[in-house]
């Protein structure tokens, strides 16, 4: 036999509360009744429902902005809702129908006929439930699930749960949105958790994109997409749904002015293309795919998000290199140099590896090589994969830090390379061109050769 659905129900009247606990009792039903939303509000977490019955018209907070409180919560928003009204008013039931609710009874209502919804409601959550993947964790860890999840443009929710941890990363489109620790650990970046997670049950589940959520996307790029930026010509359109138009940028590093045009096009598949460009000449190219052309209007905000996101961190990486360095003691290194020339490193290895697997490649070989070379504690991985010196680390690093870097370098190439073996074709010294002479001077090919042999 089951587990028993869980129930909430919510209703201000006391008998309307007695007289639901009693029809759905075990072995089908746990009902957990309450007088109002605050107090149900309390216990939504623990109690993880099936299915929510609630009254419309209650004292205090409504029916309404309860069903708005739930829906805000990543774990509830998709428990199934029905309401409980003594209203007749046609208006009033479709604007609770409108606020998110999958039902609505009318009160005096029939018992069998309540029944009859929720066990008919609970049936349609479940045919939802089937689009969701279960399996235990296997011996290369939660790296393939990931990879997994951005290949297969997931919208939804990967979930690893141990006897101690559950842990999850929200993915919208198959970008990795947030990684979350329940209970949180301290001191310990959720994505590292999740990365770390040898065991386990996983689950990935499948959300139909959001419209509001659409609606978040595009105001970002409209915020992004300032006047200050020109914006690159767009491409024709492909099936009517015209190509976002592209960013312009220009940057000055150490006194050379960089350009950086990024945009999109269908060649066939939609591939979103960064150019970074001194005095006229193509110093790198950095494309990013996805499996299938641009030809649904549905998938637009995430394609002009796309150029955006590519667009902003390649000039980020860039700007990283304009502050004037602090004053070097003899055979000190910049830590920003490094950190630019191992941040492009990765950008080339995404177009074949993808986000979320560069991110966690470049953590994961982190945090193993510091192990080794404490020194490179003095770095951070960001969640877009860009590589920096820590918030609270010095300008300059000893000379020693080279070498180190360059092992960091060598070991996540590796480690890239047994997922997709063209990342082996990576040439070093052609992606840093544009500090070449710098990267030479303070030995980093040098060490980045050894430590590759």
């Amino acid at each position: 036999m089951g587990q028993p659905r869980r129930i909430i129900v919510i209703d201000d009247e006391r008998h309307i509360r007695d007289l639901l606990q009693q029809a759905m009792g075990p072995p089908d039903f746990e009902v957990h009744a309450f007088p109002d939303g605050g107090a149900a509000l309390v216990k939504m977490h623990d109690i993880r429902p099936d299915l929510i019955v609630c009254d419309v018209v209650m004292p205090g907070m409504d029916g309404r902005t309860f069903l708005k409180q739930v829906r805000r919560s990543r774990d509830l928003a998709d428990v199934p809702f029905i309401f409980l009204s003594g209203t007749q008013d046609d208006a009033q039931v479709a604007q609770s129908l409108d606020v998110g609710a999958d039902d609505f009874v009318d009160k005096p209502f029939h018992m069998g006929r309540l029944m009859a919804k929720i066990r008919a409601t609970l049936r349609m959550a479940d045919r939802r439930r089937q689009d969701a993947l279960f399996g235990e964790v296997g011996s290369a860890g939660t790296l393939p699930l990931l990879k997994f999840c951005e290949d297969s443009r997931l919208t939804g929710r990967l979930t690893v749960t141990t006897a101690t941890h559950r842990r999850c990363a929200d993915f919208q489109g198959g970008e990795l949105i947030r990684a979350s620790v329940d209970p949180p650990e301290a001191e310990a970046d959720p994505l590292d958790a999740l990365l770390a997670a040898d065991s386990g049950a996983y689950k990935i589940e499948q959300r139909p994109l959001d419209a509001e959520a659409i609606k978040e996307v595009e105001a970002a790029f409209a915020r992004s997409a300032a006047p200050r930026r020109p914006e690159a010509e767009a491409t024709a359109p492909v099936a009517g749904v015209p190509i976002p138009p592209g960013c312009l940028d220009r940057v000055t590093v150490r006194g050379q002015e960089i350009a950086i045009e990024t945009e999109g096009r269908n060649r066939p598949d939609f591939t979103v293309t960064t150019v970074v460009m001194r005095a006229g000449q193509v110093l790198r190219k950095i494309e990013s795919a996805w499996q299938h052309p641009l030809n649904r209007r549905e998938d637009l905000a995430l394609a002009r998000a796309q150029i955006v996101r590519q667009h902003e961190r390649v000039v980020a990486e860039l700007q990283d290199l304009t502050a004037v360095p602090s004053p070097a003691a003899a055979g000190d290194v910049e830590a920003s140099l490094l950190a630019w020339a191992l941040s492009f490193v990765a950008e080339q290895a995404r177009h074949h590896l993808g986000a979320v697997m560069t991110v966690a490649l470049l953590r994961q070989t982190h945090r193993a090589a510091a192990k080794e070379q404490p020194v490179l504690r003095a770095f951070r991985v960001s969640e877009d994969g860009r590589v920096a010196p820590d918030r609270d680390g010095a300008a300059r690093l000893p000379a020693g830090v080279v070498p180190a870097v360059a092992g960091w370098t060598a070991a996540f190439l590796r480690a890239a390379a047994e997922i997709v073996a063209k990342v082996g074709n990576v040439r070093v010294r052609a992606v840093t061109h544009m500090l070449e002479g710098e990267l030479e001077k303070c030995g980093f090919y040098t060490a980045l050769e050894r430590a590759s042999s």
